[in-house]
Order: structure tokens, then C-alpha cells, then sequence
């Protein structure tokens, strides 16, 4: 397959996945600028965060423990299966809930262990 053919990458990119990628930049720079306008709560005494998602929810996740993960001192996992892990058990794990739908099954699963693990939970949805 020649890359460099064009026409023949449109007839095969049905989804413009180039667009997307392309976009990229410009999408994080929105999503920062999103961020900055939240009011989120000051939580104090996080010692882990998880990061619950699936598909192209889960994306920006692995975006930032592979970026941003290196920097912080408490670990990033990212999460992708239905119960939680054994170590997410209290109020000193923050679990983030990110699901474009808002009705991923593995990711409400993971949301109600967290509920029930007494985690701190923070939901994303488009």
C-alpha cells in the first residue's frame, strides 16, 4: 500500500481516523482549556488515582499516565475491565470515570465498586 496515495487512504479511511489524529493537537488544547474552567474539589489525602474507561474514553487516560504519570508522585492506572482492583478500596483512591456515552457497562460497574468501596469518584461524559 503506497501511503502516499491519497485518494486510495480516503477510500480506506471511511471515519477520517487521519482527520482525527491530524486534530489532535488542536482537541488537547481544547480539553486543557475545558479543564482549567472546572470547579473541582480540593481533595486532599489522594495516594492513587484510577482511571476507568473503555475504547476511545480510556484514550486520554493512557495519554496522561504515559506523559504525565512520570511526574506525579501517586501511580495512574488506567482501568479497563468491570470490577475494580483489590487496592482501590477507600476514600484515598480517586477513581475517574470517563465514558463518552455515559452508559459504557464496564465502566457504570467500575463506578458502582467505587461507590460501594467508598473511593472518591470523579465521572466524565460527554
Amino acid at each position: 500500500m503506497d501511503l502516499n496515495d491519497l485518494e486510495r487512504m480516503q477510500v480506506i479511511d471511511t471515519q477520517d481516523m487521519i482527520g482525527h489524529i491530524n486534530g489532535l493537537p488542536d482537541q488537547l488544547a481544547k480539553a486543557w482549556e475545558l479543564g482549567q474552567k472546572l470547579d473541582l474539589p480540593a481533595w486532599e489525602g489522594i495516594d492513587r488515582v484510577l482511571i476507568a474507561g473503555m475504547g476511545g474514553a480510556a484514550i486520554g487516560a493512557d495519554l496522561l499516565v504515559t506523559y504525565a504519570a512520570p511526574l506525579c508522585s501517586i501511580p495512574i492506572t488506567v482501568h479497563r475491565d468491570y470490577a475494580l482492583p483489590s487496592w482501590a478500596k477507600n476514600e484515598n483512591t480517586l477513581v475517574i470515570c470517563s465514558s463518552f456515552s455515559g452508559n459504557t457497562e464496564e465502566t457504570l460497574s467500575a463506578f458502582e465498586g467505587a461507590i460501594v468501596a467508598g473511593c472518591r469518584i470523579l465521572a466524565v461524559a460527554r
